[in-house]
C-alpha cells in the first residue's frame, strides 16, 4: 500500500474511532440496559481499536526499515 494512502486511511479510522468514543461518552442514552449496555461496551472497545489500529497505520514502518536499539550509537 501507498504510504500516502496508508496514512490517509489511518486519519480517517482514527477520526471514525474518535466521533464514535464522543458519541459514546456524550451522545447515546445513559439509561441503556440489559443488550443495550452491552452493544454500548462493545462499541467503546471497537471505537478504542479504531484508533489503536489508526495510529499503527500512519506511523508504521516495515521491519527492513526499523533501527534496532543495537544498530543506533
Amino acid at each position: 500500500m501507498d504510504k500516502g494512502l496508508r496514512r490517509i486511511a489511518g486519519v480517517i479510522l482514527m477520526v471514525a474511532g474518535i466521533a464514535c468514543d464522543v458519541w459514546l461518552g456524550f451522545g447515546p442514552p445513559k439509561d441503556w440496559d440489559g443488550a443495550g449496555r452491552v452493544l454500548r461496551f462493545g462499541l467503546g472497545f471497537a471505537g478504542t481499536g479504531a484508533i489503536t489500529w489508526g495510529a499503527g497505520l500512519i506511523f508504521w514502518q516495515p521491519k527492513a526499515e526499523r533501527a534496532g536499539a543495537a544498530d543506533v550509537a
